[in-house]
Order: structure tokens, then sequence, then C-alpha cells
């Protein structure tokens, strides 16, 4: 309406219609209290928005049609479509380009001389179909990846929630069960030297010691989990602990003929953060992704920088995640690894990228294509 009002202004104004400038006035002036009186549930349904879309239309027809101002009528009318594809839902948006579509084409006909003949009006027609088109498919898009990235980010804040709840038990669970399996790891080797323990009860009893150690090693993991990290927040190279963890990781690597490849560790990669907690993350990523692979596989680290984020991605080409189980594999004690694996390392790791600003992020194609972890940390 503002618009408008300003190319009525533009024109000549004629004193014999001045009640026509008055009108302007009110509808802008009506408009706006309309807005502001309207309850908020009624602002928010589908057809009072279109119904204002639509009388936005019928403003310009009116208008324009006393200014004589055919061109910026249609400049009006593209405003109108652009405005409702951006602010409104595919549907809403179709059936407000349709009804402004031929109020434009309403607006070309003239009693006498019937539809204009000129290419130009046709022409303008025709872009405001397929301009209406392309903004409904743009618009619909555009609100699907956003919808995508809001519920992936609030997967991830329930997540962090629950790690949050479950460490406090987790670590008051833990400190209750360290002091019995200590008893039951020093009864054991003392049973062990003794001279009448024959040879089987010492095979047993060094089963119950590596049971026991397995527990502990269970029981460290769960404090980890449990504890409220004091954050030595610094700005920093992130290169330094992703090496650090890199070199953690390559004797195991060398081991199993496992191929360990970097890229975008040239230049510097400043982050604020915590060193030691960084690299504890970028450890859990590479320790599950060397886990996935079988003997002569490769995992490769490769740090980008987009979106205000360092994209660390630690990709493997390994048994890799069913769709299934990948909304599972954040939570604590989930594990696809039958053998080994406390479930642990990966709750950790968007447990610290969660305190830093940032996220873990996975991808993965479906079993046996491999999977790829994205640890997002935002740039300094």
């Amino acid at each position: 309406m503002a618009v408008l009002l300003l190319l009525f202004l533009y024109q000549p104004l004629d004193p014999h219609v001045a009640w026509r400038l008055l009108l302007i006035v009110g509808l802008l002036v009506g408009s706006v209290a309309l807005l502001r009186l309207v309850p908020d549930r009624v602002l928010s349904l589908w057809w009072f928005h279109s119904a204002l879309f639509v009388g936005d239309v019928g403003a310009a027809i009116l208008i324009l049609g006393w200014t004589g101002s055919q061109s910026n009528l249609f400049l009006i009318y593209l405003l109108i479509v652009f405005g409702s594809a951006l602010t409104r839902s595919p549907r809403q948006h179709l059936v407000v380009a349709g009804v402004t579509i031929s109020l434009y084409l309403i607006s070309g006909w003239r009693p006498v001389t019937g539809w204009p003949h000129h290419p130009e009006f046709w022409l303008r027609a025709m872009f405001l179909a397929v301009s209406s088109a392309l903004m409904t498919i743009l618009g619909r898009d555009s609100r699907l990846a956003q919808e995508e990235q809001r519920h992936r980010y609030e997967e991830r804040l329930v997540q962090v929630g629950r790690l949050a709840t479950l460490g406090r038990i987790a670590g008051e669970v833990a400190h209750r069960i360290k002091g019995p399996l200590t008893t039951i790891s020093v009864n054991a080797e003392v049973l062990a030297h003794r001279p009448e323990t024959d040879k089987s009860a010492l095979k047993e009893l060094e089963e119950i010691r590596d049971e026991v150690e397995k527990c502990k090693a269970i029981l460290k993991d769960l404090l980890d989990l449990g504890r409220i990290e004091e954050m030595d927040v610094a700005e920093l190279d992130l290169r330094a602990p992703l090496r650090a963890a890199l070199k953690s990781i390559e004797t195991q690597a060398q081991r199993r003929s496992v191929r360990l490849a970097e890229d975008g560790l040239a230049e510097a990669l400043r982050v604020r953060g915590d060193a030691s907690l960084l690299q504890e993350a970028a450890l859990a990523l590479l320790q599950n992704a060397l886990e996935a692979v079988s003997d002569g596989g490769s995992v490769r680290l490769r740090v980008s920088t987009g979106g205000g984020f360092r994209r660390v991605e630690i990709c493997d080409d390994g048994c890799g995640i069913s769709p299934e189980d990948q909304e599972r594999v954040f939570e604590p004690f989930f594990t696809t690894k039958k053998d080994s694996g406390s479930g642990l390392g990966l709750s950790a790791a968007l447990r610290i990228a969660a305190k830093h600003g940032g996220t873990v992020e996975l991808k993965s194609d479906g079993l046996g294509r491999g999977s790829c972890f994205t640890l997002l940390v935002p740039v300094a």
C-alpha cells in the first residue's frame, strides 16, 4: 500500500479527484490497523494471508488504473507473486499467483477493443506464470531444506540433553560398582598365587580378571560420559589435535594394513575450544572408523570450511550403517559391533562438539557402503 501511495503521488494530481488520495491513505491506515487488531490465531490462517495478497492486487488494479501506469502495474503484480512465494506454502502461493495472473489479464481487457494485440502484454502474462511456477519449486525446496536442518538440530539437542541426564546417573552407578570390581580383581589375584590352586582354576581366574578389566574399561567410559569437563577454552589451530588423534591410531592401522589419508591440513585452521577435548572427539570418530573397516581398508580425514564451521570429515570404506540404525548411533551404549565397542565413543564426540557450539553429522548410503562422520567446530 505504501508503494502504491508513492506511485500515485508521483503522478500529476487532479484537484477534482482528491478523494482518491484520501481513499489510498485510508486503505493504508486501515490495512495497518487491521493487522494490529486482528487476533493472532486469525493472522496465522492461510486464507487470511491469501486475502491480504489478493487485496493488494485489487488495490494495484484500482490505483494504477487511475494513473495509467501499466508497466508499473506489471511490476506490482510481479512483486506480489514473489512475496507470496517467499512467505506462503506452495499450495497457497499457487492460489495467490493464479488470482494475480487472472486479474492481470482482466486489467488488460477493454470493452471496445477487447484484449490487447501487442505481444508485450502476453509475454508479461507468460513471464508471471513461469515465475510463479519456478518460485513455487524454489520455495518448496527451501522449506524442505529448512525443515530437514531444523529436525536434525532438534534431534541433536535432544540427544545432548539425554547425554547430560544419563551422564549424571552413569557416573553415580560407576562410582558404586568400581569398589566391588576392585575387590573381585584383588581376590582373583590372591587365589591365583596360592600353591594349591590347580591349572584349571588358574585358567578360570584369568578369565575372571580379563572380564573385570573389560568392566573397568566400560566404567571408565561411563565416568567420562558423566564428567563435567573444565574446558580450557583458547584460540588454537585445529590441525594440532587432529594430527595427535591420527598419531594415536597409527599403530593400530599399521597392524591391520589400514590406509590412513588426510587432506586439508596444509593451512592453519583457527578455532576456539579445548585442544584435549577436540582431540578426544576426533579420536573417537577415527577409532569408530577404524573398527568399521576390514583389514586392508582405508580411513580418510578431510577438513574444509563452510557456513562458519570447520568441517572435519572422517570417512571409511567399511561395513556402513543401515538406515534404521543411523538415527540411533549417537545414543549411549548403542553399537553395531557385536564383539567390541561400548557404544559410548560417538555419544562422547557429540557431547564435546555440542560444548564447542558444533555438532556431529552422519552420512551413510547403507550397509557395505562405508560411512562418513563430520565434526563441526565453529570458526574462531
